[in-house]
């Protein structure tokens, strides 16, 4: 809607007295229409300077929620953010548009953001959804432990994606990474059809199967620092934009907020992105999702050296990288000045 400064001018005079004014019904009228149009021209200026952003999320899963919630219940609009939200199936895709500048802000996974920075990309996190990997290992209900495991295939995402780096930690914490093979398949949809139809034996996910499945274990409770997923920006968006990131970093951690504490439209929410509407399967997302995703998203240091550790970049070190690719600083402005203990306090 375009603003028409002509029509919005003010009228050149007025009434010039109470009694006048009270005898001209006609003026009433007129005086009537001026200040709807004078509402409605402030309205169209209010949306105008609505500051767009593009924002995307690499999974469907639980840990990206809190964007979700964001978007749909108008937690970005309350703090004057035009959110354009996509979702890109891979974290290494979401950062090539970040740095192309296709998207002003990201939630990908932390792998590929500290695998960037280390390779010399200005690019940043500036908070985490979570600190630890909230996925189970999934496997077809034959296999009744991870022994059974060696010489099958697990599914994963893409090489270097969170699928990869998670399952590969899991596969080095049991001692099984060298016997036990990894099948990129795309995204979370096509790891998801291939178990159904029983082309891998299993696969590391946040989001129970839809067939029949086994739970082994859950990489939370190996005590993996690794972020699931991360808000990510360039250096110069930051730089240029530092309102913008800071209002959308309010937004979202609002909005967890309210996945706390109003469970219903959580559940609403979850069954649109999911595509998936039956009870059970919401509880486990919405408790998955409130349980694991962080209420003061701090990144967690460790995370770097997780990622450095699964893949190595030669002349770099976990702990010069961490000072370059971690900004925490927008979140402990928010927490020091109590935004976000007042957000969470039950309304």
């Amino acid at each position: 809607m375009r603003n028409h400064p002509s029509s919005c001018a003010p009228a050149n005079r007025f009434p010039t007295s109470l009694s006048n004014l009270a005898a001209d019904t006609d003026t009433l009228a007129a005086m009537k229409k001026l200040f709807l149009l004078i509402a409605l021209c402030a309205l169209t200026r209010t949306d105008a300077t609505a500051a767009p952003l593009r924002l995307s999320y690499s999974v469907v899963g639980p840990t990206v929620a809190s964007v979700w919630m964001a978007h749909e219940t108008g937690m970005f609009k309350k703090y004057g953010l035009d959110v354009q939200l996509v979702y890109i199936a891979s974290s290494g895709t979401n950062i090539q548009a970040l740095l192309g500048g296709s998207l002003d802000l990201s939630a990908p996974g932390m792998s590929g953001v500290v695998l960037a920075a280390a390779r010399g990309a200005p690019v940043l996190t500036i908070g985490a959804m979570t600190n630890k990997p909230p996925m189970t290992l999934y496997v077809q209900p034959e296999i009744a432990n991870t022994d059974q495991l060696k010489g099958h295939t697990l599914g994963i995402t893409r090489y270097n994606s969170t699928a990869h780096t998670v399952t590969t930690l899991i596969l080095r914490k049991l001692g099984m990474e060298k016997t036990v093979t990894q099948r990129p398949l795309g995204g979370s949809p096509e790891i998801q059809a291939a178990f159904e139809q029983k082309q891998i034996a299993g696969m590391v996910t946040a989001v129970k199967p839809r067939a029949q499945a086994r739970a082994l274990l859950n990489a939370a409770e190996l005590d993996i620092p690794f972020a699931m997923n991360v808000m990510a920006v360039t250096q110069d968006f930051l730089r240029k934009n530092p309102d913008t990131v800071e209002r959308a970093m309010r937004a979202y951690i609002e909005a967890v907020a309210l996945m706390n504490h109003d469970k219903e439209t959580t559940l609403k929410v979850l069954n649109k992105y999911f595509k998936r509407s039956d009870p059970s399967f919401l509880d486990e997302m919405y408790n998955i999702a409130t349980r694991y995703i962080e209420k003061t998203p701090r990144v967690d240091p460790r995370n770097v050296a997780t990622t450095l550790e699964f893949e190595p970049v030669k002349g770099v070190d976990a702990e010069t990288l961490t000072a370059k690719v971690i900004d925490n600083s927008i979140v402990d402005k928010l927490a020091k000045e109590g935004f976000i203990d007042k957000v969470f306090a039950k309304p």
